[in-house]
Protein backbone atom coordinates (compact mmCIF):
# COMPACT_ATOMS: atom_id res chain seq x y z
CA UNK A 1 0.00 0.00 0.00
CA UNK A 2 1.53 3.41 -1.25
CA UNK A 3 0.10 6.51 -0.09
CA UNK A 4 0.47 9.92 -1.77
CA UNK A 5 -0.63 13.34 -0.61
CA UNK A 6 -4.03 14.09 -2.15
CA UNK A 7 -4.24 17.77 -0.35
CA UNK A 8 -2.44 20.00 2.05
CA UNK A 9 -3.88 22.73 3.75
CA UNK A 10 -5.65 24.08 6.89
CA UNK A 11 -7.03 22.35 9.25
CA UNK A 12 -10.39 23.52 8.64
CA UNK A 13 -9.78 22.81 4.89
CA UNK A 14 -8.98 19.16 5.54
CA UNK A 15 -12.20 18.93 7.12
CA UNK A 16 -14.00 19.11 4.43
CA UNK A 17 -11.89 16.67 2.05
CA UNK A 18 -12.37 14.33 4.85
CA UNK A 19 -15.99 14.29 5.03
CA UNK A 20 -15.56 13.84 1.12
CA UNK A 21 -13.38 11.17 1.05
CA UNK A 22 -15.63 9.55 3.86
CA UNK A 23 -18.76 9.96 1.86
CA UNK A 24 -16.86 8.39 -1.38
CA UNK A 25 -15.82 5.14 0.91
CA UNK A 26 -12.29 6.28 0.39
CA UNK A 27 -9.90 5.77 3.06
CA UNK A 28 -7.19 8.20 3.82
CA UNK A 29 -4.42 8.89 6.09
CA UNK A 30 -4.50 12.21 8.15
CA UNK A 31 -0.95 14.09 9.04
CA UNK A 32 -1.02 16.73 10.72
CA UNK A 33 2.61 18.32 11.28
CA UNK A 34 1.10 21.25 13.34
CA UNK A 35 -0.04 18.52 16.09
CA UNK A 36 3.39 17.21 15.37
CA UNK A 37 5.39 20.33 16.05
CA UNK A 38 3.55 21.45 18.74
CA UNK A 39 3.91 18.03 20.71
CA UNK A 40 7.80 18.34 20.06
CA UNK A 41 7.79 22.03 21.21
CA UNK A 42 7.68 23.73 18.11
CA UNK A 43 6.36 25.75 15.57
CA UNK A 44 4.44 25.48 12.29
CA UNK A 45 4.31 27.23 9.40
CA UNK A 46 2.10 27.35 6.01
CA UNK A 47 0.29 23.97 4.85
CA UNK A 48 0.86 21.42 7.74
CA UNK A 49 -2.36 19.50 7.69
CA UNK A 50 -1.76 16.59 4.73
CA UNK A 51 -4.27 14.23 3.73
CA UNK A 52 -3.31 10.74 1.81
CA UNK A 53 -4.56 8.11 -0.33
CA UNK A 54 -3.97 5.10 -1.75
CA UNK A 55 -2.16 5.34 -5.22
CA UNK A 56 -4.99 3.71 -6.56
CA UNK A 57 -7.72 5.91 -5.01
CA UNK A 58 -5.98 9.20 -5.56
CA UNK A 59 -7.60 9.94 -9.30
CA UNK A 60 -10.80 9.10 -8.23
CA UNK A 61 -10.14 11.66 -5.13
CA UNK A 62 -9.14 13.90 -6.94
CA UNK A 63 -11.74 14.33 -9.01
CA UNK A 64 -13.84 15.01 -6.40
CA UNK A 65 -12.06 17.38 -5.22
CA UNK A 66 -12.40 19.20 -8.31
CA UNK A 67 -16.18 18.80 -8.41
CA UNK A 68 -16.43 20.24 -5.27
CA UNK A 69 -13.91 23.17 -6.28
CA UNK A 70 -11.99 22.22 -3.12
CA UNK A 71 -7.59 22.68 -4.56
CA UNK A 72 -4.92 23.59 -2.53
Amino acid sequence: MNHTILYSGSEVMVLAVKNILEENQIPFIVRDDIESAIGAGYGALGKAVNILVEEQDLARAQALLKENDIHE
